[in-house]
């Protein structure tokens, strides 16, 4: 169901990948094994899954399988013409795979669809934002979510790190969108610029998706 509902709201040209966090850590390229040499095993697990899932959906797009090895700032290094996101949670991984050119960025991120502990609200959310999550249990975790999906599709333009309140989102539950605008500059990105996001909740999870077309 939760696949199926992603499915529904991506363009043609961006597939999707799935794989078991919690499965035996397999599946691994050399020098991604190598990357992770130190980490323990749960993330292990987690990041191998992850790899899973991202060729699983280059597969779906007919492109070769290559390692995606974590780059000095730890995100994922795509084979070149590629653009892709990686999140697992809740209990689940899922990849975003697109060919460079009409597409420019994927972010995709996965949470359990719990509130947001009330020490993380402040930290998160703007004023703006702490004042619209009062009227359901689960927005302040969508805010989250959805600034987690913004910052890993804008991150391979920008290279810059964004604080949560370099964001402000709108939330529209009812239609399952999301919009955030960011509040300082982020070139290419202006003070101003919006960013329009997905938003599925299913099996326990919530999730959101942000596609970048070419400018």
């Amino acid at each position: 169901m939760l696949i199926s509902a992603l499915r529904a709201v991506l363009p043609p040209g961006v597939a999707v990948g799935a794989a078991d966090p919690t499965a035996p850590e397999t599946g691994l390229w050399p020098e991604e094994s190598a990357a992770m040499a130190r980490a323990i095993p749960t993330r292990r697990r987690e990041f191998a899954a992850g790899r899973r899932a991202a060729r699983a959906a280059m597969q779906a797009l007919d492109l070769p399988a290559a390692a995606i090895s974590p780059g000095p700032d730890r995100a994922p290094v795509w084979p070149t013409g590629t653009v892709g996101s990686i999140s697992h949670g809740g209990g689940a991984c899922l990849a975003l795979v697109a060919q460079q050119g009409a597409i420019t960025g994927l972010g995709i991120d996965l949470e359990p669809a719990e509130a947001l502990p009330r020490d993380m609200i402040e930290t998160v959310c703007t004023s703006t934002e702490r004042d619209a999550i009062t009227v359901h249990d689960l927005l302040g975790r969508i805010t989250f979510c959805a600034k987690e999906a913004v910052y890993k599709a804008q991150y391979p333009l920008c290279r810059q790190t964004l604080e949560f309140h370099d964001l402000e989102t709108s939330i529209d539950l009812a239609e399952g969108q999301f919009e955030a605008c960011f509040t300082r500059a982020c070139p290419p990105f202006q003070a101003g610029a919006r960013i329009p996001g997905h938003i599925v909740i299913a099996e326990g999870i919530i999730l959101t998706v942000v596609i970048l077309p070419a400018q």
